[in-house]
C-alpha cells in the first residue's frame, strides 16, 4: 500500500499516503485495553471540569449576597471562566505541540488547583476574575481540549464512541457534579466549596499519566501544517458556514443565561434554594442522553439537521418567553429538561454542520472560528441578562429578551436549512480521509 500511494504525484493522494502509513505505525496503540483505560480517564477529567464550570448558577446567589456587586458584575465571574476555552484555545494548542498531552494536562490540573483554592480566599470580584475567570479557565482548557486530541487517537474501529463519550462531559458533568456541588456548598459554604472542588479537580492530576506518546504525533503536525493555513479568506465564500456561526453567535449570546440566573430567580419566587440546585440534575440528564442521538442522526443522509437543530432552538425560546408563567415544581423540572435536550442537540450538532459546511482543508479554521466566536458571546450573555435585571429589577424581562434571542438565533438556522449544502467530501475516499483525519483536525483546531 505504501510503495503505491509513494508513486502517486497529487497531493491529495500524498496526504492519504501519511495517513495510512501513520495509521501503521501506531496501531500498536490502537483499540486496546489501554485505549479504554485513556478513554476512561479522559471522560472522567471531562466529567469533573465541564461539571464545576457549568455548575457555577448554585453558586451564583451566594456569591451575590455576599459581594453585594449586583447581578452583572457577578455574573462575570462564570462567564469569563466559560469563555477561557475558546480564547485560550491556540496558546494550549501551541503548547500541546511543544510539550505533549501528558505535560500540558498535568500543568492544567495543578493551575486549576491552586486557582480554585486561591478563589475560595479571594476578597472582592476583581480578585475571582483573575483565580476563576481567568486562571481556572486556562487550566480547565488544558484538561478538556487536549483530551479531544489524545483520547480518539488511541482509537481506530471505536473512534467515533470514544469521541461521543468524552463529548458527553458537558451533560454529564451536569447531572453528576452539580448535586455534588450544592452537597459541598450546604456543608461548607461558598469558600468551602471551591475548596473541596480544589481537592477533587487534583484527581485529574493522577489520570494525565495513563497518556503514553503515540507514534509520529510531530511528523503528523508538521504534515498538516504544510497544507494548511493560518488564515484564509476563502473561508467566507461558504455560505453555510458563516450562517452556521452567525446562527450560533446569537443562540449562545442568550442560551446560558438562564442556567447563570436560574437559582437566584427561584429563590425570588420563593423557592427553596435545595430546589432550585436540584433542577441541574434534570438538564445534565437530558443534555448527556440527547447528544449520541444527536450524533448518530447526523449519519443518516436524507435528515437535514438544519431542521431539528432549528426546531431545537425555537422550541427552547418559546419556553424561555413562557418561564416566568411557571408556578410550581414540576413546571421548572419541565423547562430544565426542554433546555437540557436543547442545550445536548445544539452542542453537539452545531459543531458537526460546521466541519460538514466546508472542505478538508478548512475545517480547522472553520471549527475554531466558530468555537471563538460563539465562546465571546456566550461570555456576554449571563452578564446582559444580569445588567437587565439590576435595571429593571426583576428577571422576567431577562427571560423575555433571552427567548426572544434565541428564536432569532432558530430562524437564522432554518435559512441555512434553505441554503443548498456544499459538497465538501465529494467521494468515499475523501469521507474516509476525513475520518482518519480526526484527531489531527482536533489539533489544528485547538
Amino acid at each position: 500500500m505504501n510503495k503505491q500511494a509513494e508513486k502517486t504525484s497529487s497531493n491529495g493522494e500524498k496526504a492519504r499516503t501519511q495517513i495510512v502509513t501513520c495509521t501503521e505505525l501506531t496501531s500498536l496503540h490502537q483499540d486496546s485495553c489501554w485505549s479504554w483505560v485513556v478513554c476512561f480517564a479522559g471522560v472522567v477529567s471531562n466529567v469533573i471540569i465541564c461539571g464545576f464550570t457549568y455548575s457555577f448558577g448554585i453558586l451564583f446567589p451566594a456569591l451575590l449576597d455576599e459581594f453585594k456587586q449586583g447581578k452583572a458584575k457577578t455574573a462575570w465571574v462564570g462567564s469569563i471562566a466559560m469563555v477561557g476555552v475558546g480564547l485560550y484555545g491556540p496558546f494550549i494548542g501551541i503548547l500541546y505541540h511543544r510539550f505533549g498531552a501528558r505535560i500540558v494536562t498535568f500543568c492544567g490540573s495543578i493551575i486549576c488547583v491552586v486557582s480554585l483554592i486561591a478563589t475560595s480566599k479571594a476578597s472582592n470580584l476583581y480578585v475571582m476574575y483573575v483565580t476563576y475567570g481567568a486562571l481556572f479557565s486556562f487550566g480547565s482548557g488544558c484538561i478538556f481540549l487536549v483530551t479531544y486530541i489524545v483520547v480518539p487517537k488511541y482509537f481506530m474501529k471505536w473512534r467515533s464512541l470514544s469521541l461521543g463519550l468524552i463529548a458527553m462531559g458537558p451533560g454529564g458533568g451536569l447531572f453528576i457534579m452539580s448535586p455534588i456541588v450544592h452537597a459541598l456548598f450546604e456543608k461548607y459554604g461558598w469558600r468551602g466549596t471551591f475548596l473541596s472542588m480544589a481537592g477533587i479537580v487534583s484527581i485529574t492530576c493522577i489520570l494525565v499519566f495513563v497518556y503514553r506518546p503515540i507514534v509520529l504525533d510531530s511528523e503528523l503536525n508538521i504534515n498538516r501544517k504544510q497544507d494548511k493555513k493560518f488564515w484564509d479568506i476563502s473561508i467566507l465564500k461558504h455560505k453555510v458556514f458563516v450562517l452556521c456561526t452567525l446562527a450560533g453567535a446569537v443562540l449562545y449570546s442568550a442560551h446560558y443565561t438562564p442556567a447563570v440566573h436560574m437559582v437566584r430567580y427561584l429563590e425570588e419566587k420563593g423557592f427553596a434554594e435545595v430546589k432550585a440546585s436540584r433542577l441541574y440534575i434534570y438538564c445534565g440528564l437530558a443534555s448527556l442522553l440527547v447528544r449520541p442521538l444527536v450524533g448518530r442522526l447526523n449519519d443518516v443522509s436524507w435528515i437535514n439537521m438544519m431542521y431539528i437543530y432549528s426546531v431545537a432552538a425555537a422550541v427552547e425560546g418559546v419556553v424561555t418567553i413562557m418561564l416566568p408563567l411557571a408556578t410550581t415544581n414540576v413546571h421548572f423540572v419541565l423547562y430544565f429538561v426542554v433546555y437540557g435536550l436543547s442545550d445536548g442537540t445544539l452542542g453537539c450538532g452545531l459543531s458537526i454542520a460546521v466541519l460538514n459546511s466546508v472542505p478538508d482543508t478548512l475545517k480547522p479554521l472553520g471549527f475554531g472560528i466558530f468555537n471563538s466566536v460563539t465562546c465571546v458571546t456566550s461570555a456576554c450573555g449571563p452578564a446582559l441578562g444580569g445588567l437587565v435585571a439590576d435595571i429593571t429589577g426583576s428577571y422576567v424581562p431577562v427571560f423575555h429578551m433571552v427567548g426572544a434571542i434565541v428564536m432569532v438565533g432558530a430562524a437564522m438556522l432554518f435559512a441555512v436549512s434553505c441554503v443548498k449544502k456544499p459538497d465538501t467530501l465529494g467521494t468515499k475516499e475523501d469521507v474516509t480521509a476525513w475520518e482518519l483525519l480526526v484527531v489531527v483536525e482536533k489539533c489544528s483546531v485547538v
